[in-house]
């Protein structure tokens, strides 16, 4: 018996390896990791398949300053490849990343502009990627151009300029995509800019900021617990053990030893609590695949009865590592400039700190984590310009300009997961008779993150993404 489960094991771990690539190609470009050097010369082909351009755009560094006429080149990439008269442009939404221009090329999305003759652009957001208004200089004075209202205006006076550019496309319709931070500025285009942008297409977009965000462990826990209620319980009893292993010199080399195996880096290397911050980050579900979890568990419950819980969540993390790209550690890397925007960005106007308390039944590690702890964090990162008081202004100003979870839009298409952490910073139901909102059994951007494993009622949303975008597309152009 014990045999015939060896063998069962080990055919889980193949599925986990095979989903797992997949996952870890998806997770590269939802963190930013730079496509890899080996497939450069396949990538460069494709776009000159797709007669795909990289360009440089002279955008304002503050539009709310008519005296300022300073300038910065913004990147963004297009292509024509299948656009004719009368077809729109189709324009993916940058975020916290650096953009690769493949979703112009295969996806949703270059399938849409495929099929309405589009010209396809991928912008880059300010501070991000290449779209460096001052270089690699982020002291705090010069990150204060990194606003929602700036990054918003960029992608506006970005399409008027490009039509004023390019006549051919002076009365061409104008279709976004966003996913995540990308999916609320597209949701917001349509209603700060609803002459600009005709039609927003928002996957998995957390329009409701605010300062604490305990929800976002409850949901990973959630995931977990939905498949047995053992799999949330070795997690929950093994995160507690190694939280106590962590206090004394023998417990941190037993921690130590156990994890030696992962991909997350040197553990000699790091502290106990970044440590216990890359098994948190494994521990997530925010971009595994479908069925990842339910895989996951059964395979550490085959682990033999011998084991105790510590060493069960090990050998799942360390498994779980092999395929989360965000794992992954260079220890000679350079500063990550797009975590420090990001930072910036979540210290200023985002706020939705994670936050975890033992008392909750619903968190997955008993252990605290404040919201004061995350302000700290900001006012040593930021000079003591940021405050809570700062923090808490940011976020009403961003509510009250943009309406919260439920924003009064039209011609907006939304997309929420059920298994993403951030779901609980949407509304999970139609905004109104033309913005509606589909829940659909995934993870966070489940429907543009195109895998070979993907439900059936993740394909099936895409189609009717795509039939509605048609419609209104026709009816506008009639």
């Amino acid at each position: 018996k014990r045999l015939e489960l060896g063998k069962m094991k080990v055919l889980i771990l193949y599925f986990l390896l095979f989903v797992g690539v997949r996952a870890e190609a998806e997770n590269e470009k939802n963190s930013t990791f730079a496509i890899g050097t080996q497939s450069m010369d396949i990538f460069q082909k494709l776009f000159k398949i797709y007669k795909m351009e990289e360009k440089r755009f002279d955008m304002p560094l503050n539009h709310f300053d008519l005296f300022d006429n300073t300038t910065w080149k913004m990147r963004y990439f297009v292509t024509e490849k299948h656009y004719k008269p009368g077809g729109p442009i189709v324009i993916e939404v940058g975020g916290e990343w650096k953009i690769d221009g493949m979703s112009l090329i295969m996806g949703p999305l270059a399938e849409l502009g495929r099929d309405l003759n589009a010209v396809m652009i991928e912008t880059e957001h300010r501070y991000y990627g290449d779209s460096l208004p001052f270089g690699t200089d982020f002291s705090t004075e010069n990150l204060r151009y990194l606003q929602i209202e700036q990054a918003l205006e960029d992608i506006a006076y970005f399409i008027e300029h490009f039509k004023l550019h390019n006549p051919k496309f002076k009365d061409s319709k104008v279709i976004v995509h966003g996913c995540s931070y990308p999916g609320m500025l597209v949701t917001w285009m349509r209603l700060r800019f609803p002459h600009i942008v005709d039609i927003s297409y928002a996957s998995s977009a957390p329009l409701g900021v605010g300062l604490d965000y305990p929800e976002f462990y409850e949901v990973v826990n959630d995931v977990y617990a939905n498949i047995s209620s053992e799999c949330s319980g070795t997690i929950k009893i093994g995160v507690n053990q190694t939280l106590e292993l962590f206090k004394t010199d023998e417990g941190r080399t037993r921690v130590r030893n156990a994890f030696r195996k992962w991909d997350c880096g040197d553990v000699d290397e790091m502290n106990s609590m970044e440590i216990f911050g890359k098994i948190v980050g494994v521990l997530n579900v925010m971009h595994d695949p479908s069925q990842y979890e339910e895989v996951a568990c059964l395979a550490m419950s085959m682990d033999t009865d011998e084991l105790e819980e510590f060493e069960r969540l090990a050998n799942f993390v360390i498994l779980k590592s092999k395929h989360i790209a965000s794992c992954k550690s260079d220890p000679n890397a350079e500063p990550d400039l797009n975590s420090i925007a990001w930072a910036y960005q979540t210290c200023t106007e985002m706020g939705t700190f994670q936050t975890l308390n033992r008392k909750n039944a619903h968190h997955p590690f008993e252990m605290d984590m404040s919201v004061q702890e995350s302000v700290e964090e900001c006012v040593k990162d930021f000079g003591g310009i940021v405050t809570e008081d700062v923090l808490n202004t940011g976020i009403e100003r961003v509510t009250r300009r943009y309406g919260g979870k439920k924003p009064k839009v039209t011609k907006v298409i939304s997309i929420q997961g059920t298994h993403d952490p951030w779901k609980h910073l949407a509304h999970l139901e139609d905004y109104g008779p033309e913005a509606p909102v589909w829940v659909i059994d995934g993870s966070h951007c489940a429907d543009f993150s195109v895998r070979s494993d993907d439900s059936k009622e993740v394909v099936e949303v895409r189609e009717k993404v795509k039939k509605l975008i048609t419609k209104w597309f026709k009816e506008i152009s009639a």
